[in-house]
């Protein structure tokens, strides 16, 4: 498919825009974007010269992956549309960030203070954010009715009432938000920045019309504007993207490329998908061949989300046997509470590695050196019996696992400064531990270091302040059920609503086809509501590269699979 639009591009005079310097690229599921688009990045720099390109994306994580193909241009040049518009408005202070003023004049509109680099990666999940506060939710409205750049009189009365109230907030402390860095960018940046000559766009369809906007009066000034998407894939309607934005204007066929063999989505999976997708009243019509395999499509009728402990979990526990990846996936995040409760329950380990900043998806965290996993592990790694992890306690691993322990009678006084008074990375003599504990404790200590993992591990449990005894819990469950190494590894299991987990993909999909109140009101509607609801499930089926759940629905608002 590369070598079909760079023949186009080369057919196509430098500055032959009699009719359109616009290329679209529609990429269905698994068909490889990323890669036919770093081809493509690769094309344009050998022709237009280095620093010719500028790149841009919905996420941060898309953005990252395409740095990693080794593309041959400068990491400044690719990155979200927000963090180009940061940059080129010379850094900005954003008013989502600074918001306790704000908070403590309106507590009725209070604002979840959010991370400046979170929002410029276009990571926000506000859309499923179940514990969001009233002004959040104002806030987000008023983004939408931006984005999709409707005249103030066509918004709600609340939204136009908010927006007054925190456009003076904005002025009066020099701030802009996230919205306002693409509309000044549009008014005072004339030229994309670095002033390239191809303009690359990844997941074109996540972006809003003021997005898409900006993006094509920048390439205006640029020889080529290429948008890389799939407008069956559109799912962030909450924040104003609109499949029209990939669709709209009609360019000539000999401007898109379709993308015809996925790598992902096996024939049963496809089947299932493709009488869903063929419902929504306005898409881009367009084939792609199936992986060769023949995948599978199962149906629970009585096992959804409310009732996951007996099928759900028995087939959940025998693919985790098997060695295969497997994905919860509903359209709420409330839907997973009863779900992530049998896991833990089960010491099954889980996460979500799309949305790491969500603690509740990600209990384990073991990418953070002092979280409660990697404290037992530090713990048991001074065990003979924990395996390959194996190795003499160093002063850092004792640091980790006594800081959380009880002072009174298991430490003696003094001994955590003397703990830090070592090198981190210098071993731990029996000697030094006969000094620091209390002599009944570090007896106990020397039986449980005899025994068995489990022994040392519930020596440690039982010595641990209360405070720290329920961060503790699932880590602790997942070594005891299962195994101390399984900690060491990333989980299996995925869990998350499907918007979180766009762009990612699992051996085995677990799809929960329920609704919430809004998302069914939008689902018996006709036209655009009702597609973004098909859309959403269309892309959680096709996460699946063998095997697709189908849960029962646990009531009326569910979708039909």
């Amino acid at each position: 498919m590369d070598e079909q639009l760079a023949g186009r591009l080369e057919g196509i005079g430098l500055r032959d825009h009699s009719v359109t310097a616009e290329y679209r690229i529609f990429g269905p599921p698994g068909t490889g974007k990323t890669t036919n688009l770093t081809r493509q990045i690769w094309r344009a720099v050998d022709r237009f010269g280095d620093n010719s390109v500028l790149v841009t994306s919905f996420s941060k994580a898309t953005a990252a992956e395409l740095a990693g193909r080794d593309a041959p241009i400068d990491l400044d040049r690719i990155g979200t549309l927000h963090s180009h518009c940061f940059h080129a408005l010379g850094k900005p202070a954003i008013a989502e960030v600074h918001v306790d003023d704000w908070n403590r004049h309106h507590p009725r509109l209070k604002i979840t203070p959010v991370s400046r680099q979170t929002r410029l990666d276009g990571e926000d999940g506000a859309e499923e954010d179940s514990q969001a506060r009233h002004g959040d939710h104002l806030l987000q409205q008023l983004n939408r009715c931006r984005g999709m750049m409707l005249g103030s009189e066509c918004w709600p009365a609340v939204v136009r009432d908010f927006a007054s109230k925190w456009n003076g907030y904005k002025s009066a402390n020099g701030l802009l938000d996230f919205c306002d860095l693409i509309e000044r960018s549009f008014r005072d940046i004339l030229v994309a920045p670095n002033r390239p000559a191809v303009l690359v766009v990844d997941e074109a369809q996540d972006l809003n019309r003021m997005q898409l906007t900006l993006i094509r009066r920048w390439s205006e000034r640029a020889q080529y504007l290429v948008l890389a998407g799939d407008d069956d894939q559109t799912i962030f309607a909450w924040a104003g993207a609109s499949p029209e934005a990939i669709l709209d204007p009609e360019i000539p066929d000999d401007h898109k490329v379709f993308l015809k063999q996925s790598i992902r989505v096996p024939r049963a999976v496809r089947a299932v998908a493709e009488r869903l997708i063929r419902q929504v009243s306005r898409r881009q019509q367009k084939t792609y061949s199936p992986r060769p395999a023949d995948g599978e499509v199962q149906r629970f009728s009585q096992a959804g989300y409310r009732s996951p402990e007996y099928w759900i979990l028995k087939t959940a526990e025998q693919h985790i046997k098997d060695g295969k990846s497997i994905m919860f996936l509903t359209s709420c995040s409330y839907m997973l509470r009863p779900l992530i409760a049998v896991l833990r329950k089960s010491g099954i380990p889980f996460h979500n590695p799309h949305r790491k900043s969500n603690g509740f998806w990600n209990p384990l965290r073991t990418g953070s050196r002092k979280s409660a996993a990697n404290r037992l592990l530090a713990l048991l790694a001074g065990h003979p019996g924990f395996g390959d992890g194996h190795r003499r306690w160093r002063f850092s691993d004792l640091a980790l696992w006594t800081e959380w322990l009880r002072r009174d009678g298991v430490l003696v006084p003094g001994a955590m400064e003397a703990i830090s008074a070592n090198a981190p990375q210098q071993e731990v003599s029996h000697d030094f531990l006969e000094i620091v504990f209390e002599p009944e404790v570090r007896a106990r200590l020397r039986a449980a270091l005899g025994g068995n993992p489990r022994a040392l591990l519930n020596w440690w449990r039982d010595r641990l302040a209360p405070e720290f005894r329920k961060r503790v819990q699932f880590p602790s469950d997942v070594a005891m059920l299962r195994s101390p190494q399984v900690l060491r590894r990333p989980p299996q299991v995925v869990v998350g609503t499907i918007h979180s987990v766009k762009g990612g993909q699992a051996d085995v999909v677990y799809l929960f086809p329920d609704l919430s109140k809004a998302g069914d009101a939008q689902y018996r509607q006709c036209g655009p509501p009702r597609d973004s609801v098909i859309r959403t499930f269309y892309v959680g089926a096709t996460r699946a590269r063998e095997t697709l759940y189908i849960c029962s629905a646990q009531g009326a608002s569910a979708v039909s699979i």
